[in-house]
């Protein structure tokens, strides 16, 4: 048996370097999480909330469509209720399709809402579902687009010749047919100009690797 004081044997091992403790190994840095995730539902937040205010305000007055379709019925001159159904009924048209659009930006912006906070957060659902929104979105504006040139236009030149024929100061009925297709297609084009950029965005940010990889939780 070995004492303090006897020479170490060349055969045996150093125990000093197992004594000591092995060192940890280094975490992997983190992952560097994409920013547009928080941007996009920043904007998301916003732009949602604001279109549910004006979306909601378009239904109520959307609601209006039965009290127009029904004013012809409130006088009893017979004369008199076939001018107010003549002015009814392109009125209640223009509400109609002013309540299909509202219903539509109702429904995708409480979406939108849903979505921008899973997208504040990292959320893996808010991934998938951004690809899914955006896509929808951008089928949504070719609805608001059509239903400006097939619904409300139509619905604002039949009420301007119900009003022209009635002899109420509108312009002629001549006049009618040039300003519907520059009123429709006016239209048509400012929707197509303010709802297709933000879902065009989303759907090519979200469709990239980087920004899908930050969204993992």
């Amino acid at each position: 048996m070995n004492t303090p004081e006897d020479p170490i044997s060349p055969y045996q091992p150093p125990a000093s370097d197992l004594s000591q403790p092995v060192e940890a190994t280094s975490a992997l840095p983190p992952h560097e999480r994409s920013a547009a995730p928080k941007v996009f539902g920043v904007l998301a937040i916003i732009f949602a909330s604001i279109q549910l205010l004006f979306s909601t305000c378009g239904l109520l007055f959307s609601a209006t469509a039965g009290a127009a379709q029904n004013m012809g019925s409130l006088a009893a001159d017979g004369e008199k209720s076939a001018e107010l159904n003549a002015m009814a009924r392109p009125m209640a048209k223009i509400c109609q399709g002013l309540g299909f659009q509202s219903l539509i930006l109702f429904v995708m912006s409480a979406l939108l809402l849903a979505i921008g906070i899973g997208q504040l957060r990292y959320r893996g659902w808010a991934r998938r579902w951004s690809v899914y929104w955006a896509a929808t979105a951008l089928g949504c504006v070719g609805a608001l687009a059509a239903i400006s040139l097939l619904i409300i236009s139509p619905g604002y030149a039949e009420l301007f010749a119900s009003a022209a024929s009635l002899g109420k100061g509108a312009p002629d009925v001549g006049s009618m047919g040039s300003f519907n297709a520059w009123f429709g297609g006016t239209f048509a084009v400012m929707c197509v100009v303010v709802y297709t950029p933000f879902p065009a965005l989303m759907l090519l940010f979200f469709t990239r690797e980087h920004v899908r990889a930050s969204m993992s939780q």
